[in-house]
């Protein structure tokens, strides 16, 4: 293969994930109201206390989401791709991309029981690393740190360290509690050290529901879902995570990029502007910190790719790609089209850092060069 990128954006959706993955693995008291695949009128779907949740692939609406999400590759009966190494693996070959990172909606789970949650994370995180161990420089499938309850992170990142994990999922938009609350500290310095990214996706809190397209809410909903993480963003900044932690690597996905130019320059401004904040000095701009530290995921951007030449836009160092595999609105398998189109005009030297190198660094990918 003559591969061309890495993708640092891509999912694993829980409708492609095997039926029994929890029902094998999770302790015995958590079993009846563990996430388990049940059939009704409407075909098969999760289920996790007591209660029907999201669509599943592994059993009788399998046809229709292979349609849906694999139009025209011929995916066999009961195939489940994203969760698949032997799938997965070749879908990036088709797609000249020779390693991904790939972000789950286990995160946006509605769970009640604070103790199921913690099993059902455990579970599905253990189930990544089986899966990152068939080709651990390609495939990084993201574990998930319970972030809803702070005081569980340190040791589930720990023991995803210990697993060999390149990176995990930190969900911003369910911490328990504010990320420039000092409870953070221990997780942000751990991940400093051992060289773990801590990536992010845009979203809601679990469990809040997509707008009805009713009226113009979901078209709405979509048009500002990359500014859900701008709240976020200078949080990390601000709170010094990265003056404290000048190793510490932050990844925003599927954000886009044509927006930030103006949120990095006004965090620059509020330092001109405003008082210092004593309980968190800076010795750097935000730019700055953004520039070390900060990675932002687009996959079709053509302004902020008019941008990526300009220094003083900010995001020349920051901005990665990713082919939001295997959603409709993402550039798999086609990415090479609307690449060549969007970066017209790049130097091929900066072109192979925002589609290889960087993302080669940031996640500690080794091969495919």
């Amino acid at each position: 293969m003559q591969y061309q990128y890495i993708s640092a954006d891509n999912h694993v959706d829980s409708r492609w994930l095997p039926k029994n993955l929890w029902q094998d693995r999770i302790a015995a008291k958590y079993k009846a109201d563990a996430p388990k695949i049940i059939e009704t009128p409407k075909g098969s779907v999760w289920s996790w206390e007591g209660q029907p949740r999201g669509e599943a692939a592994d059993g009788s609406a399998h046809e229709r989401l292979a349609n849906r999400f694999f139009p025209n590759q011929n995916l066999p009966k009961g195939a489940l791709p994203p969760s698949d190494p032997k799938y997965l693996l070749a879908h990036m070959d088709l797609a000249s991309i020779y390693a991904g990172v790939y972000y789950a909606d286990t995160r946006k789970w509605e769970i009640e029981s604070p103790e199921l949650k913690l099993e059902v994370y455990r579970v599905y995180n253990d189930f990544v690393m089986e899966t990152n161990s068939h080709s651990p420089d390609r495939i990084l499938l993201l574990p998930n740190l319970p972030t809803a309850l702070p005081e569980a992170c340190p040791a589930e990142l720990q023991r995803m360290i210990k697993a060999g994990a390149k990176a995990v999922e930190f969900g911003v938009f369910d911490v328990g509690q504010p990320i420039f609350d000092p409870i953070w500290h221990p997780v942000f310095t751990m991940a400093a050290e051992a060289g773990v990214t801590l990536c992010t996706h845009i979203g809601d809190r679990a469990g809040t529901p997509y707008p009805p397209l009713n009226y113009g809410a979901s078209l709405a909903h979509y048009s500002i879902a990359p500014f859900s993480i701008a709240r976020q963003i200078p949080q990390f900044v601000f709170s010094g995570a990265f003056e404290r932690n000048p190793t510490l690597k932050v990844s925003f996905a599927e954000c886009r990029i044509g927006w930030l130019p103006f949120l990095i320059s006004w965090m620059d401004r509020q330092v001109h502007e405003r008082p210092a904040d004593p309980t968190a000095p800076l010795s750097m701009l935000p730019s700055e910190y953004i520039k070390r530290n900060v990675t932002f995921t687009f996959e079709e951007d053509y302004l902020g790719a008019k941008l990526l030449t300009y220094d003083w836009a900010y995001i020349k160092d920051s901005a990665i790609w990713g082919a939001d595999y295997p959603h409709e609105q993402g550039v798999w398998p086609s990415a090479t089209v609307a690449l060549e189109k969007m970066l017209d005009g790049l130097s091929p030297e900066l072109k192979r850092e925002i589609l290889f190198d960087r993302s080669a660094r940031v996640f500690n990918i080794q091969g495919g060069r």
